[in-house]
């Protein structure tokens, strides 16, 4: 294995994902959520093949109110790199740049990341059954158009009953419409939203950023 070294900065500033032969996994994106402290949270992804044996290190910048450098490591074609245990909340980019990679954009970047706890709902189609189809559609639509529950961030993978739901905020979200509903938020898998919504009045003002990641398969066998 080769060393790789990372550093991460927290900035405000857009910053958009770039392809070339260093990228991200498909779902690290703008506006996601990272397991915040205690765990480390990671950032990983691939280098080209003929990039690969050039590349001397891979550096991910953060600058802000927390600097700091952690090393990472490249196995063949793949990378990854540990961050520090980050407490809940801020707002970071995560900028990482490829030393040696000779073609296409050497950096890739994410903005708007948040640190809070991440929740994985898998399962069938009780767990796919989307928004549009239960009868508290509208007062969460309404709660969210007034600001409350800003703190859940979405995700979800495309199946026979969702659409891909790229890393959003809910009221991003709301804003986008979607055929045979009125927009993408009610497209979101209702019992791991209506987890998220309950877990958020729960614990008020001590709820962190709440990330949910849906997987969901409508009528898939548990071996899958």
């Amino acid at each position: 294995m080769k060393a790789i070294k990372t550093a991460v900065t927290i900035l405000s500033a857009v910053i958009g994902s770039a392809a070339g032969t260093i990228t991200f996994a498909d779902h690290i994106q703008d506006h996601m959520v990272l397991q915040r402290a205690p765990q480390k949270a990671s950032v990983y992804g691939t280098l080209s093949s003929s990039a690969n044996s050039d590349v001397t290190t891979v550096t991910a910048k953060i600058t802000g109110s927390s600097n700091y450098s952690v090393t990472g490591m490249i196995n063949g074609n793949s990378w990854i790199a540990y961050l520090k245990p980050s407490d809940a909340g801020g707002n970071y980019s995560i900028t990482v740049d490829c030393d040696g990679c000779s073609e296409g954009n050497n950096t890739v970047a994410v903005s708007d990341v948040t640190f809070g706890d991440v929740w994985y709902c898998a399962g069938q189609s009780n767990m796919a059954l989307n928004l549009l189809h239960t009868m508290s559609r509208n007062r969460s639509l309404d709660a969210v158009l007034a600001g409350k529950y800003s703190n859940i961030r979405i995700y979800s993978m495309a199946s026979n009953m969702n659409p891909n739901i790229s890393w959003s905020t809910l009221k991003n979200a709301t804003t986008i419409p979607m055929r045979h509903s009125d927009n993408l938020f009610f497209s979101m898998s209702a019992t791991c939203y209506y987890f998220a919504e309950s877990l958020t009045d729960l614990m008020g003002s001590h709820a962190p950023p709440i990330g949910l990641i849906h997987t969901a398969v409508g009528g898939s066998e548990a071996e899958q």
